[in-house]
């Protein structure tokens, strides 16, 4: 007989969790106003907390991003030290990573 052994599924590291959890919480809390807005009641406390929850997931993403961008860089960093490659142009972007502001295109 044999015998299969199960396969886990990796938790989702921290930060995708946060980001998530955020998401739904956005969304959850739009829902309600929404539905609070149909049924025509009071609807002036969503007014601010609508966009603070957005508010909060747009700066989780930002800081998401921003950490993507450097953990990507020193990745890049140590492949060209792998590869026997000059790995000043990765030393470069990791420190232009690390030193960039987080800027916002909205």
């Amino acid at each position: 007989m044999r015998t299969r052994k199960r396969s886990r599924k990796k938790k989702p590291e921290f930060s995708k969790q946060i980001l998530t959890t955020a998401k739904w919480e956005c969304w959850i809390i739009t829902a309600f106003g929404l539905l609070f807005t149909a049924k025509g009641y009071d609807t002036s406390f969503f007014a601010y907390v609508i966009p603070v929850s957005w508010g909060g997931y747009a700066i989780a993403r930002a800081f998401y991003y921003n950490k993507a961008k450097s953990e990507n860089a020193i990745k890049l960093r140590a492949a060209y030290k792998k590869a026997g490659l000059d790995p000043e142009p990765a030393d470069r972007q990791f420190e232009s990573a690390l030193e960039e502001e987080i800027r916002s295109e909205y």
